[in-house]
């Protein structure tokens, strides 16, 4: 799991409250309406969750070999590349989930007056986005995160460019020297005399005559092989020798059937989408990136292809609790400690059509309940994905 350090995880790790300081905060939340107060205090982030898509994809380039129209004719091959084609497969999807902070979910940490500036400098540890890490310093995470990721296709190698280097044995010799007998008639008074001549020509040789040299090359290979593991010429080789002989003519082989039955190259290619929960969103199927098998993954908005989706559906693990906060008295006028959130688990599945793909259970921090620690002496850590509570201890 990445974490970005523009948008590190809300992560109150170890924060102590200290000696003298019960009573002298108020924690509240930041939002369009609030009004300054003037005071001094610092700004923290409750994390949200967000649905990472990581799609695996099969790029396969297939190449039609020069010589696959004779390929059943002279060697009995049907199944060969029949044209040039590119097709993508996707090989794997994975659902995997990180934090960030919630942009909905800022609070002010307010400093009461008795709060001397070195108890402030020592009260809280600040991430480099300015997010509460806690009073020990901790290193912060450099790594970033992009929304969307995708991974730069390579280009699509022309027939013109591939042949040269995949089917470089269709480029012998194309041309053979072509002799005629040309005979004249010469007439000489009662005598008629015939004369001969010989008509040199060079002829480009047609590709079913290519096409037959090759066959008669694989046989002839197949031919070599038999007599070197047979000992056909009776010559004592080591096993090295023997070995590198028949790998090497193996090789050759393996060449020239590339004419006949083309040539199919993978390439595996990684595209990551990120999907943001929304509570309002739940048991909804919400659209991610589209697929198509001659296009690969596109945009939304591009015509064709298959539509991926991605549903969430609540467990109902925080509803009595989410019932008895609301049920609650809150007073606003009441100091409160540090905020806090209380995620709930849910099923996350993503479907290619009526196909699964993938199906994964996690805990989506907006989907269940935020709350507040009270003022107190005490000693507390939290989840750094979450922003839940992992540990109180009480002075």
């Amino acid at each position: 799991m990445t974490r970005p350090a523009c948008i590190i995880f809300f992560m109150i790790a170890c924060f102590f409250m200290q000696p003298g300081v019960f009573g002298q905060i108020n924690v509240y939340r930041i939002d369009k309406n609030t009004i300054t107060t003037g005071k001094d205090g610092v700004y923290y982030s409750l994390p949200r969750t967000v649905i990472k898509v990581n799609v695996t994809v099969d790029r396969i380039e297939n190449y039609k070999g020069p010589y696959a129209d004779y390929a059943l004719k002279y060697l009995g091959l049907k199944n060969v590349v029949a044209a040039n084609s590119v097709e993508y497969i996707i090989n794997n999807i994975k659902v995997t989930t990180s934090a960030e902070p919630d942009p909905d979910q800022y609070y002010f940490v307010e400093f009461g007056d008795k709060i001397s500036k070195g108890e402030k400098a020592g009260l809280f540890s600040l991430s480099e986005s300015g997010l509460i890490i806690g009073t020990i310093q901790e290193e912060a995470d450099t790594i970033r995160e992009v929304r969307i990721i995708r991974s730069e296709e390579p280009p699509l190698i022309s027939e013109k460019d591939v042949f040269p280097e995949i089917f470089k044995y269709s480029a012998d010799v194309s041309f053979f020297e072509k002799v005629d007998t040309i005979i004249r008639k010469v007439n000489i008074d009662t005598m008629t005399m015939e004369k001969q001549y010989l008509k040199r020509t060079v002829v480009e040789k047609s590709p079913e005559q290519k096409a037959k040299e090759a066959a008669d090359f694989i046989s002839k290979i197949k031919d070599n092989r038999f007599n070197l593991i047979s000992g056909f010429q009776e010559v004592n080789y080591n096993k090295e020798t023997l070995e590198y002989m028949d790998s090497q003519l193996k090789t050759l082989q393996k060449e020239y059937m590339k004419l006949f039955t083309g040539i199919s190259i993978h390439k595996t290619l990684t595209f990551s989408f990120v999907y943001t929960p929304n509570p309002n969103q739940v048991n909804a199927e919400m659209p991610v990136f589209k697929y198509s098998k001659t296009k690969g993954i596109v945009d939304l908005d591009e015509p064709g292809g298959k539509v991926v989706t991605v549903k969430l559906q609540r467990s109902g693990t925080t509803g009595s609790l989410s019932a008895y906060l609301k049920n609650a008295t809150f007073d606003d006028k009441k100091n409160h400690g540090f905020f806090y959130r209380i995620p709930e688990l849910a099923k996350v599945t993503v479907k290619l059509d009526e196909n699964l793909q993938d199906e994964t259970q996690c805990l989506v921090s907006q989907l269940g309940v935020v709350t507040y620690l009270p003022v107190n002496k005490w000693k507390v850590s939290f989840y750094k994905e979450t922003g839940g509570v992992k540990g109180i201890v009480v002075d």
